[in-house]
Parts: structure tokens; sequence; C-alpha cells
């Protein structure tokens, strides 16, 4: 059980780090917008409060990761043009 706890933990941490390398800084309203297609209920607040690490709910950093995600290959993209 310890185990499968220090795995968990190392997961999240790896989740929040994703987070400060790739989430935008408008990632609270698409976050919104993600969570509400999938039809889950959420606000802006409990949205800032999963960022900031100061509440737990899965399926916000779920959202939150889907939007990092999402900047990330934007970003990547931007790199690839401009290379050509």
């Amino acid at each position: 059980m310890i185990n499968n706890k220090k795995k968990m933990q190392t997961h999240i941490e790896k989740a929040y780090q994703f987070l400060d390398d790739h989430l935008p800084h408008n990632y609270a309203d698409k976050t919104f917008g993600i969570l509400k297609k999938a039809k889950i209920s959420s606000s802006l607040h409990i949205i800032r409060n999963v960022r900031n690490n100061k509440s737990n709910n899965i399926d916000v950093l779920n959202g939150l990761l889907k939007v990092a995600k999402k900047n990330k290959i934007a970003k990547e993209a931007i790199v690839l043009q401009t290379e050509n």
C-alpha cells in the first residue's frame, strides 16, 4: 500500500511539473470549457485551487493536463514552422 501511495505521489508531482512547464496563462477558462463539455461540474475557483495544489480533484487535474498538452503541441508546431 505504501509503494502505491509513493508511486501516486510521483505521478502527481510529474503532473504538476508538466503544468508548470506548459500550462498557458489563460488556463482557467480553457479548462472550464473542457470540463463543461465532459459534463464535469466545476468552477474557475476550483480550477485555480487545483492548479495551485490547494485542492485535490482528479477530474480538474486531468482537465488542466489536457490544456497544458494542447499548449505544448501548439508551441512545438511554432518551433517546427520557424525551422523550415
